[in-house]
């Protein structure tokens, strides 16, 4: 992809591989010579390859969680994420990983899809490996007044 070389830096590679449905990037800095960081940038890549996976966490679209939504048509709001969402993974560790989802409330109408209401957080052995916004999944409008109206009165006592 890019090839540089400084007196200060030496010898630079950033470069790409693909395998399957799974692409690596490589940066080599600081390399004596052309053939050197040639040949460290492929055995980057293929340690990424042997050694990592490339794991999809969530399908676009598909539903992580339902939050309450206060003063809306809906009571409820299905979220997840917009894009599918992958994660590069230590192979077989997958199921080592833990999940973690954040949210502020109370929601308040009206959202649109894509409004982020969160923040998922994946890690592994207590080091975070990956955060991802969690977004709404559909559109909710406001409420009528009375819909508004009883759903302020709740809100007071919760």
């Amino acid at each position: 992809m890019k090839t540089g070389h400084t007196n200060s830096a030496g010898y630079c590679l950033i470069a790409s591989a693909h395998r399957g449905d799974r692409r690596l990037l490589s940066v080599v800095l600081g390399a004596d010579s052309d053939s050197m960081r040639a040949a460290e940038s492929q055995r980057l890549l293929n340690y990424g390859f042997q050694f990592f996976d490339s794991v999809k966490l969530y399908a676009k679209g598909q539903t992580v969680t339902t939050l309450k939504v206060w003063k809306g048509h809906n009571g409820t709001i299905k979220t997840g994420f917009t894009r599918d969402i992958y994660l590069s993974i230590p192979r077989g560790r997958n199921k080592d990983s833990k999940t973690t989802l954040t949210t502020r409330q109370p929601w308040l109408a009206q959202l649109s899809i894509g409004h982020a209401v969160g923040t998922l957080t994946v890690s592994l052995d207590n080091k975070t490996l990956g955060q991802y916004q969690l977004q709404s999944l559909e559109n909710v409008t406001v409420a009528g007044f009375f819909g508004r109206a009883w759903d302020g009165i709740m809100l007071k006592f919760k």
